[in-house]
């Protein structure tokens, strides 16, 4: 039985050192994590530049969104009594009820009215589309 313990023993430490070499050759093995998942070297990376979104409007300009709708009914009532400018509540597919003025065709008509409102205290206020923010 101590025999065949030292032919095992010596047949380990022979192979030993070709089995870490082949794992550790930087070009043929990969890392792997505890998990067994292969980690990849990252490469150099190519960035291309994408043309900016341009907005083709309509413009609105936000003042504020709720999430509960007597929420933002009061929040209308009460703006309607500050500003001189049509303010209502949209419902959107997300459950947000974005209260919005206008619907402006030209991003001046609308910068125009941002002015306004943020000069009578609604300073978070922006202009957008319908696909999110144009200019805060």
């Amino acid at each position: 039985m101590k025999k065949y313990s030292v032919v095992f023993l010596c047949l380990i430490i022979a192979s030993l050192p070709m089995i870490l070499y082949s794992c550790c050759s930087d070009d043929t093995c990969s890392e792997e994590d505890p998990y067994g998942k292969m980690i990849v070297k990252q490469t150099d990376t190519i960035y291309r530049k994408v043309p900016k979104f341009q907005a083709v409007g309509p413009y609105s300009v936000q003042i504020a969104a709720f999430a509960n709708k007597a929420n933002a009914e009061r929040f209308v009532a009460d703006t309607k009594s500050k500003l001189t400018v049509p303010v209502e509540a949209k419902f959107t597919q997300e459950g947000i009820y974005r209260i919005v003025i206008g619907e402006y065709k030209t991003i001046e008509s609308a910068r125009e009215t941002l002015q306004l409102v943020k000069s009578k205290g609604y300073t978070d206020s922006f202009i957008r589309d319908e696909f999110g923010v144009i200019e805060k």
